[in-house]
């Protein structure tokens, strides 16, 4: 582990140092735990090898900060997503084969290797994470990757604490860079998925202008809300302390969002430091 670390450093545009050494090691403990912090909280388990002819999802972190997502086989083939993390990247490069073979079972400390497919061979892996048998493929599937897509982001962000962005790369969750994301996941142009993205921003608009209310999927939902007319009052400036008048406010219609309940627990649950 040292040697790769090192390795990193050499090649991140960090000056040479013990101080360049230690921002390394503690950003690739700090990818580690919580990529394991992940798979707990999906409860998955962490194994020391998968056997070629196991039908169970899986999710491997390799030694050099890779993420390698197996989806539940089905007649021997699987979806495979393998995802590097460079350091002076703000998009992660995602290779994807839909029908993948592994050649030989996974096992720490050694390569994943698969016969056919973009994905070949990964670097070796660190961890590996299961889904228990009693999981049902859809649903190992969602978990994998729900999984993939919050530790790729959240590697990337991580990065930028370490070695600052390449001049004029766009910053983190700005649509382009989403777009960008999705195009290299779903195997499409950016120009098109800016523009299926476009076209959804005007279908949740439009919904919510009509009144309706709009789910968002696992984050929440959008609704409109009448707030009530308000007659003028006299209140007090929080600035000077003095009586102020507020003035009389007609009857509005505002917009309102209400997040799932799954998302809040997830959200009870960061550190708040």
């Amino acid at each position: 582990m040292r040697e790769h670390i090192e390795a990193v450093t050499r090649t991140s545009g960090l000056p040479e140092g013990p101080e360049s050494l230690a921002r390394m090691a503690a950003a690739w403990l700090e990818k580690k735990q919580m990529f394991e912090q992940q798979v707990r909280a999906l409860a998955m388990r962490q194994v020391q090898s998968l056997a070629a002819d196991d039908s169970s999802g899986a999710l491997a972190l390799t030694y050099s900060g890779s993420l390698l997502s197996l989806e539940p086989a089905s007649s021997g083939t699987r979806r495979v997503e393998y995802a590097s993390i460079p350091l002076r990247v703000d998009v992660p490069g995602v290779a994807v084969a839909e029908a993948a073979r592994l050649e030989r079972g996974l096992r720490v400390d050694d390569e994943a290797v698969f016969a056919d497919g973009p994905v070949r061979s990964t670097s070796q892996l660190l961890v590996i994470a299961v889904c228990g048998p009693e999981v049902p493929p859809r649903e190992q599937r969602e978990r994998i990757r729900e999984a993939t897509i919050y530790l790729t982001n959240a590697f990337v962000r991580i990065n930028r604490t370490v070695v600052p962005a390449a001049a004029g790369a766009p910053e983190q969750f700005t649509q382009r860079s989403i777009a960008a994301y999705l195009a290299r996941k779903n195997g499409l142009t950016q120009r098109q998925t800016l523009s299926l993205l476009k076209d959804y921003h005007a279908v949740v608009e439009s919904g919510l202008l009509l009144g309706a209310r709009v789910p968002l999927g696992r984050i929440g939902s959008l609704f409109l809300r009448c707030r009530p007319a308000q007659k003028a009052r006299v209140g007090v400036s929080p600035a000077t302390g003095q009586p102020i008048t507020i003035g009389a406010r007609p009857e509005t219609m505002v917009a309102r969002m209400r997040f799932a309940a799954a998302l809040r627990r997830r959200l009870r649950g960061l550190d708040a430091s």
